[in-house]
Parts: structure tokens; sequence; C-alpha cells
């Protein structure tokens, strides 16, 4: 399953960054996210960058961003879940996906399912240097 994820998001991730998501035919699933950093965990072999914020459907939601290098240390893989939580109950995601440092911002393109059933494409930027970290999510599922 893990190889489909990374397969699938290899093929299309390069597309999702392009202007004019429309080409793939994907809507958001709810307005862009700002979050607030609450930590990031510098380490040789992974980065932990865990956030919180408010987001519509899903509530206050808390987030962490496992963060793995690839050879050149310019990016690699990330993995992590999320909480969301509402009055109506709690949501959980688990996520997988690939992230790249573009000019100093961390731009993560991910996978998520979600435990309601609907699974998302989210495209991250973490400034490292404004700590501002946005979240557009766009329906997959």
């Amino acid at each position: 399953m893990k190889q489909w994820v990374m397969a699938f998001l290899f093929c299309i991730a390069p597309l999702a960054a392009a202007d004019g998501h429309g080409e793939l035919g994907l809507e958001k699933r709810q307005p862009d996210a700002p979050m607030t950093v609450t930590s990031v965990t510098l380490g040789q072999e992974t980065t932990s960058i865990s956030a919180q914020g408010d987001m519509e459907g899903y509530g206050k939601v808390y987030v962490t961003y496992h963060l793995s290098y690839n050879s050149d240390r310019n990016g690699g893989t990330v993995d992590g879940q999320g909480r969301g939580f509402t009055a109506a109950g709690v949501a959980s995601a688990r996520f997988q996906g690939f992230w790249e440092l573009v000019d100093g911002v961390v731009v993560m393109r991910n996978v998520v399912n979600i435990t309601n059933g609907t699974m998302n494409l989210d495209v991250i930027e973490f400034n490292p240097l404004t700590e501002a970290l946005l979240v557009k999510a766009y329906i997959l599922k």
C-alpha cells in the first residue's frame, strides 16, 4: 500500500505544484488554512514539525509532520498524523507524501486518509524564517 501511495504521489505531485490545479480536476476541500507552528525538532535522520490551527470542517486541528531526508538533504519523504476536534466529535487522519525545499520554503505534498472516509491531496508550505505554515487541501475522494 505504501508503494502505491508513493507511486501515486510521484505521478501527481508535480502537476499539483503547477499553477492551475483545475488541470487535474481537483477542487478545494476548504479554504486555505494558516496554522501556528508549535515545535520543530531537528534530527540527523528526520525532522518533526508540529502545528495547530482552525480548519473549516475539522475544527481545532493538531498535526505533526515527520520529514525524512533524501541524499541531498533538500527533500525526501514525509508522513504523519492529524486530529480535528469539533463539538460533533473527533476526526483522525494519516498521511504520506514527499517534501522539497523551494526557495527556502519547505513544500510538502501529502495524500491524506481521513477517518470520515474522505481523502485529500494536501499541499503544505512552511517558511522557517517567518514560521508561517499554510495548508491547501484538495479533494481526492
